[in-house]
């Protein structure tokens, strides 16, 4: 049997882990319902332009953070741990006035292209695609420090910052604005507009809670030993950090790339149908989002003391998490998309293969839990970007070789050989680069109980009902009797006192707070 994690640590990525997770659940639902929203109201084919302008925003925006979201995360914590609370101040400049500068830039360099891009991304007729694009720019100009004014906060230790305004007010800002937009009977381009205004709101209010959440820390943990000298802040930061953000320009990259490539080689409107079915499968990362964002500074804190053994342990009981609430949602998808899709609107049902691609994608990667973060927490970035350069590489050659004969389906195959690639490496370098056991037992464990419970049910539902509407909620309801039992039973496994203690902790300190 494996040896618990610390106590202490466990907590803290238990507490921080539901605070994320929460606040996720709401990020995903906000997302779900912005594209339900903008889908049903625009129709596939000016879904795929507001679709391929948010995938542009997006993979700009991310170049812009220059890693620095990342570092902070990293040496934000680091520092904590070993008393220097006084080299904060200088950590945080450091980040911000270049992702300042840089984010201003790109966005100026994004209005002047506005015309230039036009014919390469888009087929011709729409002319929703120039206003789309500009509405855009304001957008790129905020990204990044919205994003690490908000890493800062979770390295700070305040995971409850990010998930605010990240996973809550930001993806509930936007759907409710388009939805206000369709009522009143608005032109398309407030659909852009509605998507862009709370991304610029959402930066000022995280640069607000960072000044906060630093004087915070200030007070409560005065230094207990000597900051680096300045400069050697300065190097150290940039030398990860940037290395860094061009491995996240790559991975968003991945994530965007195929959306344009689809629109660019095929049309609009299977870049709408793809845009769609493959946001089901960012949305439904949620867990994994809520784990990384809880695991990284403890990570960082138990790497920066040496403390290997305890980090494994950690990583381990956070992955058996992470399989134990996302495997059932990528069975229920890969099974239930001919249903699933159609919430879209009828014709979005033709990306049902390309979803249950992506689905059985996510399971296999799901298995090698955050691994991605504990490489980056050991500092190692220039291993993150070596991976995503090579993973990025086989979706452009897949990409380019099935997309123009499979069409979306084509894309998906692409994107699941990625994330396959990108996972399987990073799990190879923890464990023998930096000789950190990944301790499979209890995400395996798991993932059998799901796939018996979910994919079993599933499947015996399908081939006796086929998947209406009816059959699809005996699978979940059938599937999820059977799956309460499997995870009561490997309880021990999951740590489930840790997370019940956690929803206690906070429940009690809503009621007396």
């Amino acid at each position: 049997m494996t040896e618990a994690p610390p106590r202490a640590a466990l907590r803290e990525t238990a507490r921080g882990g539901m605070v994320g997770l929460l606040g996720a659940v709401v990020g995903a639902a906000g997302g779900f319902a912005l594209t339900v929203v903008v889908a049903r109201a625009l129709g596939p084919e000016t879904t795929g332009v507001f679709f391929i302008v948010v995938a542009l925003v997006t993979i700009v925006g991310e170049i812009t953070e220059l890693g620095a979201d990342t570092g902070l995360v990293r040496m934000a914590a680091a520092e904590r741990a070993l008393g220097r609370t006084g080299a904060l101040r200088h950590l945080l400049r450091t980040a911000l006035v270049p992702v300042a500068i840089v984010s201003v830039l790109a966005a100026a360099v994004l209005a002047l292209l506005v015309e230039p891009l036009l014919p390469v991304l888009f087929d011709g007729g729409l002319d929703e695609a120039e206003l789309f694009l500009y509405l855009g720019v304001p957008a790129v100009a905020v990204w990044a420090l919205r994003t690490v004014a908000l890493a800062g906060t979770r390295g700070l230790g305040s995971v409850a910052s990010f998930a605010l305004v990240n996973n809550v007010a930001l993806p509930a800002a936007r759907p409710l604005l388009v939805l206000a937009c369709l009522v009143l009977g608005l032109p398309a381009w407030t659909v852009m507009a509605s998507w862009t205004l709370p991304a610029v709101a959402a930066a000022g209010v995280a640069l607000w809670l960072l000044w906060r959440v630093l004087r915070r820390v200030e007070r409560d943990e005065p230094p207990t030993a000597p900051a680096p000298p300045r400069r050697e802040t300065t190097r150290a930061f940039w030398s990860f950090s940037g290395v860094r953000g061009v491995a996240a320009a790559v991975e968003i990259a991945i994530i965007w790339l195929d959306v344009l490539i689809v629109g660019a080689m095929v049309a609009a409107f299977d870049a709408g149908l793809y845009a769609t079915t493959s946001r089901f499968i960012t949305t439904g990362t949620l867990v994994l989002a809520a784990t990384r964002i809880a695991i990284a500074p403890q990570i960082s804190a138990l790497l920066a003391r040496g403390a290997k053994p305890e980090a494994e342990r950690l990583n381990a009981v956070a992955t058996t998490w992470i399989v134990a609430g996302s495997w059932p949602l990528y069975l229920v998808l890969a099974l239930g998309g001919p249903f699933v899709l159609t919430l879209f609107g009828p014709e979005f049902a033709e990306g049902a293969t390309a979803l249950a691609i992506l689905s059985g994608a996510m399971l296999v990667s799901l298995l090698a839990g955050n691994v991605q973060t504990v490489l980056l927490m050991g500092g190692k970035s220039s291993w993150s970007l070596a991976n995503k350069a090579l993973a990025l590489a086989v979706m452009i050659v897949a990409d380019l070789l099935l997309v123009p004969s499979h069409g979306i389906v084509g894309a998906a195959v692409g994107w699941a050989l990625t994330m396959v690639v990108s996972n399987g490496l990073a799990a190879v370098q923890v464990r023998y680069g930096m000789r950190l056991r990944l301790l499979p037992s209890g995400p395996l464990k798991v993932a059998l109980g799901a796939l018996v419970c979910f994919g079993g049910a599933g499947l015996a539902v399908r081939a006796a009902l086929g998947m209406d509407g009816p059959a699809f909620a005996l699978m979940c309801a059938s599937g999820g009797i059977a799956y309460a039992g499997v995870l009561y039973a490997l309880r021990s496994t999951l740590h489930l006192d840790e997370l019940l203690g956690a929803v206690r902790r906070g429940k009690g300190r809503r009621e007396h707070g």
